[in-house]
């Protein structure tokens, strides 16, 4: 064997330590996310599923009120508005924890071998992994009480909460350094919420809208989050989902976010905590 051989030898053997060290490292923090998670008070879980369904009762209640305005889906529209609601709070929620995660575990930087964005991977995670537990939840009782298969492409399903879970990552590793290096940033996301929510097709077809709102709409990627989780069940519509365009939003992201945080990183550690965390929408 050649020194350079020898050399190549012992640069992969040098990663896939690093790489099994890092996996120890983020397994390790989902454990600890997980039980600080549960370890809170358990009526949060509860209200955490009761929240979107008391929602979705007042919108339909609204709806029945205004007998002028037709529902988009007559009688599948508890579903549309299920989607919509669970799966925009789902993707906010994710981001929000997943954005925190750094400032709520500085303390654990001083080991070394925790990095700031292994904490935002393992705090995204379980909190995404709660989302789906809500989300299998809310369509197993929808499939019983109105008898049909809500989820009809399982696979696509599957492949479209992954790119999610990818999205939701990229923007909690924003939140995290933008909103460390540039405090307003957090005051800035929080009055989004609204405007967001408002054009992710939540409460509206998108493919049916005008197409001069249409071309501005369409470059909100929650609104390719909700059509993402809506595309896959069985209402059955024209939809804009694109993964193309959520999958290179996402990436586009992530570099910079850890571009941001490997060139600002002991700002970003020492930076002031956002001291008021409650949620909008």
């Amino acid at each position: 064997m050649t020194t350079i051989d020898a050399t190549r030898r012992n640069d992969n053997f040098t990663v896939m330590r690093g790489a099994q060290n890092n996996l120890r490292v983020i397994v390790g923090m989902i454990f600890r996310e997980a039980a600080n998670r549960f370890g809170a008070s358990p009526v949060s879980y509860l209200w955490t599923i009761i929240e979107p369904a008391i929602l979705v009762g007042i919108l339909l209640l609204a709806r029945i009120y205004f007998k002028n305005v037709s529902p988009a889906f007559g009688e599948s529209s508890v579903m549309f508005l299920l989607t919509g609601v669970v799966a925009f709070r789902a993707v906010r929620a994710v981001i929000n924890a997943g954005g925190r995660a750094i400032q709520a575990n500085r303390a654990l930087f001083e080991f070394g071998l925790v990095k700031p964005l292994d904490t935002v991977v393992a705090r995204t995670i379980v909190e995404f992994v709660i989302w789906i537990v809500i989300l299998t939840v809310f369509f197993a009782a929808v499939g019983r009480i109105l008898n049909i298969e809500v989820i009809t492409d399982f696979q696509g399903f599957v492949l479209s909460m992954l790119l999610i879970l990818y999205f939701c990552l990229s923007m909690a590793m924003f939140n995290a350094t933008v909103g460390a290096l540039v405090p307003v940033w957090r005051s800035m996301w929080k009055m989004m919420s609204m405007p967001l929510m408002v054009t992710s097709g939540v409460l509206f077809v998108p493919s049916q809208m005008p197409p001069d709102i249409l071309k501005f709409i369409i470059w909100n990627p929650f609104l390719h989050c909700v059509e993402g989780l809506r595309s896959h069940s069985y209402l059955d519509y024209l939809t804009v989902y694109s993964p193309d365009y959520l999958l290179s939003f996402s990436t586009a992201v992530l570099l910079f976010s850890l571009a941001m945080e490997r060139l600002f990183r002991k700002e970003i550690i020492g930076a002031r905590g956002d001291e008021d965390e409650d949620e909008f929408i």
